[in-house]
């Protein structure tokens, strides 16, 4: 069952859970590509693939993950029930033959589809500036993350008490937007050139897009962002080794300067996961990448498609 929301559609799962999706790109098209958000993150993030999607004759189809935006919350989920949502969405929608794309956070439950679902219905992706099992390293990671993917696994209501405090009321907080605001702006002074430049590249469009991006996925709270990190920090439920691709059906994109997650993480990944192909750019950070991946994205997800 589903019902109109302002920003998305809710849909209402058997077990009486709901998730919010949009549809976004060319919304008429065949071609079907389901798209991971970060952490935090919302349906807002999806919105930079709309011109790119439309370009290449794709419809995205971006669901808020639960606890996120309009999501309600679960606190007994597992990365590995994921694919299981997904595809009531899909047959919700009656696609039957998909590609899955995953930036940051939602890198996982991209490679989650991939590992659980057949090739007869999800054929293939990808995964831009991908999270990754913490077992491949975490050096070069930036210390906050490293606390914070540290200790989530066994303090997750700690960390919802961080989120809480750092982002979530200025979020809220609808008479002093500002607020917000500073905090982000701050919280990009020591990012790697790349990911300062790139929000302010299209005269801060990006920049507002990560706020309202960010407001959205705490609408509700912080809980569901701590227990999106505790997600990707746990154990996932399945071995890299384990996911298999054909060649040319998955392509991990990863920036060298990324210091939320190391691009030795993406290497090691690349080499575990059979016909995957890395695309390491020397120049990009973290953010910096999705943006510069926004038509190279679309692009490879219609060559996989097409295949």
């Amino acid at each position: 069952m589903e019902t109109p929301s302002q920003t998305g559609t809710l849909f209402t799962l058997p077990d009486s859970r709901v998730l919010c999706y949009g549809v976004y790109g060319d919304r008429n098209a065949d071609a079907t590509v389901f798209f991971h958000h970060g952490l935090p993150g919302s349906l807002v993030e999806a919105l930079g693939y709309d011109e790119p999607a439309k370009r290449n004759g794709i419809r995205v189809v971006a669901i808020e993950r639960p606890g996120l935006g309009r999501s309600t919350h679960d606190p007994n989920r597992r990365l590995i029930d994921w694919p299981a949502d997904l595809l009531a969405i899909a047959d919700h929608l009656k696609i039957d033959r998909f590609a899955v794309l995953g930036v940051s956070g939602g890198g996982p439950y991209t490679i989650a589809c991939l590992h659980q679902i057949p090739r007869t219905r999800c054929v293939g992706g990808g995964v831009v500036a991908s999270m990754y099992p913490m077992k491949l390293g975490i050096d070069g990671m930036v210390l906050q993350n490293r606390i914070m993917l540290g200790l989530v696994p066994w303090s997750p209501w700690l960390v919802e008490k961080g989120f809480e405090y750092l982002f979530g009321s200025a979020a809220r907080d609808e008479e002093h937007p500002e607020k917000l605001e500073k905090i982000f702006d701050d919280s990009f002074q020591n990012k790697p050139g790349p990911d300062q430049e790139c929000i302010y590249h299209d005269g801060g469009r990006t920049r507002s897009m990560l706020i309202e991006d960010m407001r959205q996925a705490l609408r509700h709270g912080s809980k569901g962002s701590a227990w999106e990190a505790k997600i990707a920090a746990s154990d996932w439920g399945f071995r890299l080794e384990d996911v298999k691709v054909d060649p040319g059906q998955f392509v991990i994109w990863h920036g060298r300067l990324d210091v939320n997650a190391p691009v030795t993480m993406a290497e090691k990944a690349a080499q575990l996961i059979q016909g995957a192909e890395a695309r390491i750019s020397e120049v990009d950070g973290h953010v910096s990448m999705t943006v510069s991946k926004l038509d190279e994205a679309m692009e490879t997800m219609k060559q996989i498609l097409s295949r």
